[in-house]
């Protein structure tokens, strides 16, 4: 049974901490002449001239366009949302929409490329979009999305992670607010996995799933499965652009595959819990996603595990943008505030999507002592201090973004 939500959120909140992100790196609007970056900055660029942000290499992204100006949100008809499956909690965005007078729809895409392909073309128009950092330079420099008014946002400096506020990809921040924070690891069934010791092989796992053959999955995403192969080899630079180690890591995967017969989806959080699969590569989120809402009756959450890599694997956040052609810019920041909203993060969080918001206010352990979340997954859980120090898939060049790709086509058309 879950606990009511506002029994998780502590009394006070550290959002007055300073964020401490210092840009090093700018990349101004050239009014679309020439690149938009330079390369002389101190650092490589992607194909629109970007330069590439890091942890340690903090990137103001360049400003195209002006941002809307306040005034009153543009109520009735449809504000329109490009999203995960799964990744919005109903009751919320119902609330939300009667809120403020307006009707939410939400269209779906199963991967980050599949989105960025669809939007490109022109046809497909949205108010919010929401999407990954590595994937934030291509929507700047294809011109996508629109500038931030910070002012309609104000959740954004008074609620969220000082870390995330200004963070290093979007110093500003200019075209991003944080949405949700996960790690990725392994998520399995403890009662079908039979002597497979993930906490004991990390990734290796995989590799010595005979067994679990046609029941395990990595996930549908370039970075994460091609990562996958990496870590297991020892590698913790995710974003290398070594043509050797990539084209290593997709021969593994294929041999992966005719150890394992691997199938390759996002949907961890529904087929693990109904017990149709046994081992997934999964972001945290879909491990808490699975015990909140696809349980089956009678199954409790201790029939889950998962394990992460700690030391260099994946700590990173998604976050929420405003389309460039958007209908309703006004309303589409009120949403975004709106998710950002303690009580309304928690019952996202914790009635639905599983995904654990950068809320200051929202209490991590609470959620564990009050059986809000079962204790066996606390792991699932993101810690400040797991964010600042986690290691992150970021944006490449056009050359690493090329090989990327090849290295994952060879994998999943092989």
């Amino acid at each position: 049974m879950l606990a009511s939500a506002g029994a998780v959120i502590a009394g006070a909140s550290l959002a007055g901490c300073e964020n401490t992100t210092t840009p090093v790196a700018t990349a101004e609007g050239t009014g679309g002449k020439g690149i938009m970056g330079d390369e002389t900055a101190g650092g490589p660029v992607d194909a629109a001239g970007i330069p590439l942000a890091r942890r340690d290499y903090p990137v103001t992204l360049p400003r195209i366009g002006d941002a809307v100006k306040a005034g009153a949100p543009e109520k009735g008809g449809e504000l329109q949302v490009y999203n995960y499956a799964d990744y919005l909690n109903p009751e919320v965005i119902q609330a939300f929409g009667k809120q403020e007078g307006v009707s939410v729809r939400v269209t779906t895409f199963q991967t980050l490329d599949e989105a960025f392909t669809k939007l490109s073309t022109g046809r497909f128009q949205f108010d919010v979009i929401f999407t990954a950092p590595d994937h934030l330079p291509r929507l700047v420099g294809r011109r996508l999305i629109q500038p931030l008014n910070l002012d309609l946002v104000p959740n954004l400096a008074k609620e969220v992670w000082p870390e995330v506020q200004s963070p290093f990809y979007d110093v500003g921040p200019r075209y991003t607010v944080p949405y949700t924070l996960y790690t990725t690891g392994i998520g399995w069934r403890n009662d079908q996995i039979g002597d497979l010791d993930p906490n004991e092989l990390g990734w290796e796992s995989f590799w010595q799933a005979q067994a679990l053959r046609g029941r395990v999955a990595v996930l549908d995403d370039a970075r994460e499965g091609l990562g996958l192969a990496l870590m297991r080899r020892g590698i913790t630079n995710l974003n290398t652009e070594d043509e050797g180690l990539l084209e290593r890591a997709s021969e593994d995967l294929i041999e992966l595959n005719d150890v394992a017969r691997v199938k390759v989806a996002i949907n961890g959080y529904e087929t693990l819990p109904a017990g149709r699969m046994t081992m997934n590569q999964v972001w945290s989120g879909d491990m808490l996603n699975a015990v909140i809402s696809y349980l089956p009756e009678g199954t409790t959450g201790d029939v889950l595990s998962y394990w992460y890599q700690r030391a260099g694997g994946p700590v990173f956040n998604d976050c929420m943008c405003v389309g460039v052609d958007a209908a309703k810019p006004v309303m589409a920041h009120r949403f975004m505030n709106y998710l950002l909203q303690p009580d309304v993060a928690l019952k996202n969080f914790v009635e639905y999507v599983g995904y654990q918001p950068p809320i200051t206010k929202i209490d991590a352990d609470a959620l564990f002592e009050q059986q809000v979340l079962p204790e066996n997954l606390r792991n699932c859980v993101v810690t400040r201090e797991d964010y600042a120090n986690g290691n992150a898939f970021l944006a490449l060049t056009a050359d690493g973004r090329r090989r990327w790709d090849q290295a994952w086509g060879a994998f999943r058309n092989g």
